[in-house]
């Protein structure tokens, strides 16, 4: 990613689309418009270009293909990925970004391919602002890599606590603190500079994604895998896992 996008002007939206797995072309010869791609948590392929630079694309990448640009896919994990093209007068070539985090982003490009796909009267702001969002996350994710070695040696107690206990009930944000030395606020600061989210969102999700493990074993009852993942209540369970994924604990079991 040069230095070219902090100024970036959009002059055109071509598409808000998600392609499915198993769908659209693998083969692409002169691209008309560049295209900024999220894949989705199933998705991980390689672009492989005529001039012989291969891209690896992990899941939940963000990448940038280039207007003009040839290239075939070959796919290892064939999930899908939502595609916004667009008209620009950007130079740069093909890259991609690996976030700690992508809920927001998978948000945005949702809502901006299903209004395209329904011809709604705001599929052209809500693409434009996927974006503009896209360009800023990139650009914090940038700046976050250059934090200090100091810095993430200081948090770096509490990463370990949190990946061995996520689903602890008791797990809270003033004991990870105190397990590296620092105050509360300081290490909610660094927490988010190195992650990009709180350290209570970080846990939610992780939580949320051994669930879904879980639940799709067909070994647990929801009752239980509320309690294995560290909720006190299998309601509250529910309704955050309701929100965050969009179907019911019972819906996603079913699947």
């Amino acid at each position: 990613m040069n230095n070219n996008w902090k100024d970036l002007v959009i002059t055109k939206i071509s598409v808000a689309v998600y392609v499915a797995p198993n769908t659209g072309n693998s083969v692409h010869k002169n691209r008309h418009f560049h295209g900024l791609v999220l894949n989705d948590n199933n998705s991980v392929k390689d672009y492989v270009f005529d001039d012989g630079y291969v891209m690896r694309t992990e899941r939940n990448s963000l990448f940038y293909l280039p207007k003009g640009s040839s290239y075939h896919v070959d796919s290892f994990l064939i999930g899908g990925c939502y595609a916004i093209n667009f008209d620009s007068e950007i130079h740069d070539k093909p890259f991609s970004v690996t976030f700690r985090n992508t809920e927001s982003l998978l948000h945005n490009f949702k809502l901006a391919c299903e209004a395209w796909k329904g011809n709604s009267d705001s599929a052209h702001l809500l693409a434009m602002r996927t974006l503009y969002d896209c360009i800023y996350q990139m650009q914090k994710e940038e700046q976050r890599q250059y934090m200090s070695v100091r810095h993430r040696s200081l948090i770096s107690p509490a990463i370990q606590k949190i990946e061995s206990s996520f689903a602890e009930n008791e797990l809270s944000v003033s004991h990870l603190a105190r397990l590296c030395g620092i105050s509360e606020v300081y290490f909610r600061r660094l927490f988010l500079n190195a992650f990009g989210i709180s350290p209570k969102e970080y846990i939610s999700q992780k939580r949320i994604e051994y669930a879904k493990i879980l639940l799709s074993s067909g070994d647990f009852s929801v009752s239980e895998v509320a309690m294995l993942c560290g909720y006190a209540e299998p309601c509250h369970f529910s309704r955050e896992f309701s929100k965050r994924v969009g179907i019911s604990p019972k819906q996603y079991e079913n699947l």
